[in-house]
């Protein structure tokens, strides 16, 4: 019994020293930004609550690999080398918070989340991949960007909305209001939205507008089995 007792011991340590291992958290020195960009296969979340940091949890061979860096206001973080390299992360959490943010962009097949609301005169909310963004805005102009198969989750208001999407995703913004939509769509993505004053639409291919709101439709442009409709 005594036996078995002691190499049930170390098998307990060999495992949590292995876990130990495969793991890493680490905590970088980040300041001087209103943006944030993420390009990778990671869960990102983000925190608007008046500070400034950076953490990695992420498996121990991934972390040196992860480039931090503030480049023209934006945090940008990236896998230095190819994300085949990586293609097997079993751990890969980011966690950010942010005094402000205007603009936030995810590429590839992670995803993030904002806690808070991007603001400012112009924001800018972008998704490039197969992976998934939520966020909130208040803004006079706002920019909706998508290419590829993802989704983009938005909420909040805007007076002027430009929704862009190449590909097949998604930008869910039904609680979204804006007083002004003009959408330009490539591909079979969709764009759901509240407008309550106009909307314009160019499409190529089976894309489709659809809104709610009192706004009229004052510009079409649609090559294919597009749409724009109105919806309840």
């Amino acid at each position: 019994m005594k036996k078995l007792t002691i190499f049930c011991s170390l098998a307990i340590a060999a495992t949590f020293a292995a876990f130990s291992a495969s793991a890493q958290t680490v905590t970088r020195n980040v300041s001087g930004y209103t943006g944030i960009e993420c390009n990778g296969p990671f869960n990102v979340k983000v925190k608007i609550d008046g500070t400034e940091t950076l953490k990695l949890d992420v498996d121990a061979d991934v972390a040196n690999d992860i480039k931090t860096e503030v480049d023209g206001g934006v945090l940008k973080i990236n896998l230095k080398n190819s994300w085949w390299k990586h293609r097997n992360i079993k751990r890969g959490n980011i966690y950010v918070t942010a005094k402000q943010l205007s603009y936030l962009g995810n590429g590839g097949s992670g995803n993030t989340v904002l806690e808070g609301t991007i603001t400012g005169n112009d924001a800018k909310v972008a998704l490039s991949g197969s992976g998934n963004l939520q966020a909130a805005v208040k803004a006079q102009n706002l920019e909706l960007a998508l290419s590829g198969s993802g989704g983009i989750n938005v909420s909040g208001s805007a007076n002027d909305t430009e929704a862009r999407i190449s590909g097949s995703g998604e930008i869910n913004a039904k609680r979204v209001t804006t007083q002004n939509l003009a959408a330009r769509i490539s591909g079979s993505g969709s764009v759901n939205i509240t407008a309550n004053k106009t909307v314009s639409a160019s499409i190529s291919g089976s894309g489709g507008v659809d809104y709610s709101g009192s706004a009229r439709v004052t510009e079409t442009h649609v090559s294919g089995s597009g749409r724009v409709n109105k919806v309840d």
